[in-house]
């Protein structure tokens, strides 16, 4: 890759990176400060305002760090760690701001019992399965049809094959065939296709976060953020799997000596799935904001209630430990989207193991590399 390009994808890398955890502050539920609740009206405090503005601060002079070592390794020394130290940096100083800002945001949450939790005040109907049922079908079937690909060709090999592309798609890297590096990654991408699936599925029923005496609106302003997120997740599980399917048959046809390379099929859906990611990620909230918020008009009178208000069932503001809530996933105090209940066994059991055999896979394909 060119000092050029390279410095071109280090730049638009740390600009959306450091970008979203520059937002983050912004588009945060009123109420809620750096994973504490302080009270709407502790919200609009001059020192959460101060608070706000120092991590504002932290976030521009990281992320112009950040692109300044990255432009020196890719200018001066065309080195592919500037796609890594700048982003690894990011993380650092996003991670030590957070625990700093949250300890000080301890300081400002209200004495005494938290607001009342409430039941769901308005009868609803639930959202339509239908579309993550489709996906997950679409998904398992895109997975289904890569192991099958893989393991009726597997005959045919020869007895290397190609276990790394480059960036143009040809391969660079060859192991002798095996169960491991053939069926790999169309293992891969049945796993990765049952967790993104089931993913959307589970946002689609995440629990609710009701606001007392709005009339109704924080309840339909989340059931519209709940409907896009889950559309959202949708098409990320449908283009992540249709991408790595696509990627699974070309490095078995590659491998026949049926091509030389993965083709242009193969980069078009990895530019349409990134872009997809990134955009919708990035739209949603500037359009919805957190759970909806910036579709409500929050006052004083209006506290948040069912579990966002009470600091007691979360651990540093990030992980919600509720053992008497039997929700999976809860709306996240500090970010977009939702979080496991820690509390809930069989939420934990879920990620674990999907985790387990995500991070079983990537081990192996680290040694059959």
């Amino acid at each position: 890759m060119s000092a050029t390009l390279l410095f071109v994808f280090m730049l638009s890398e740390n600009v959306l990176i450091g970008g979203v955890y520059l937002l983050y502050p912004w588009i945060v539920r009123k109420g809620l400060l750096f994973g504490v609740y302080v009270g709407e009206e502790g919200f609009d405090a001059p020192a959460a305002h101060a608070l706000t503005r120092r991590w504002y601060r932290a976030m521009v002079v990281t992320i112009v760090v950040g692109i300044a070592l990255g432009s020196v390794l890719a200018l001066f020394f065309a080195s592919p760690l500037a796609m890594v130290v700048p982003v690894l940096l990011q993380v650092i100083a996003f991670t030590g701001l957070y625990l700093w800002a949250h300890a000080q945001a301890c300081a400002l949450a209200p004495v005494g019992p938290p607001p009342a939790a409430v039941a769901p005040l308005f009868a609803t109907p639930p959202l339509s399965p239908l579309l993550p049922a489709l996906t997950i079908a679409a998904c398992v079937a895109c997975g289904l049809f890569a192991v099958a690909h893989a393991w009726t060709s597997y005959g045919a090999l020869p007895p290397r094959v190609p276990t790394h592309f480059g960036i143009s798609g040809t391969p660079d890297a060859w192991r002798p065939k095996s169960i491991a590096t053939v069926m790999l990654l169309p293992v891969m991408v049945l796993v990765l296709a049952v967790g993104l699936g089931g993913t959307a599925w589970l946002t689609a029923n995440a629990k609710r976060a009701l606001r007392r005496s709005d009339q109704g609106a924080s309840l339909a302003a989340q059931l519209r953020f709940r409907r896009a997120m889950t559309r959202f997740l949708c098409g990320v599980a449908l283009f992540t799997t249709l991408m790595l399917t696509v990627l699974s048959v070309s490095a078995i046809e590659v491998g026949l000596g049926h091509a030389a390379t993965l083709g242009r099929w193969q980069m078009v859906l990895t530019a349409v799935m990134m872009a997809y990611a990134i955009g919708g990620t990035v739209y949603l909230a500037i359009r919805y904001g957190q759970g909806g918020s910036r579709l409500e008009r929050a006052g004083a009178a209006t506290p948040l209630t069912n579990g966002l208000a009470d600091n007691r069932y979360w651990v540093l503001g990030m992980f919600y430990v509720n053992r008497d809530d039997p929700s999976l996933l809860v709306e996240r105090r500090f970010g977009l989207g939702y979080t496991i209940n820690f509390g809930n066994p069989r939420a934990v059991l879920l990620a674990v193991a999907f985790l387990g055999a995500v991070l079983a896979l990537v081990l192996l394909a680290a040694a059959t590399h």
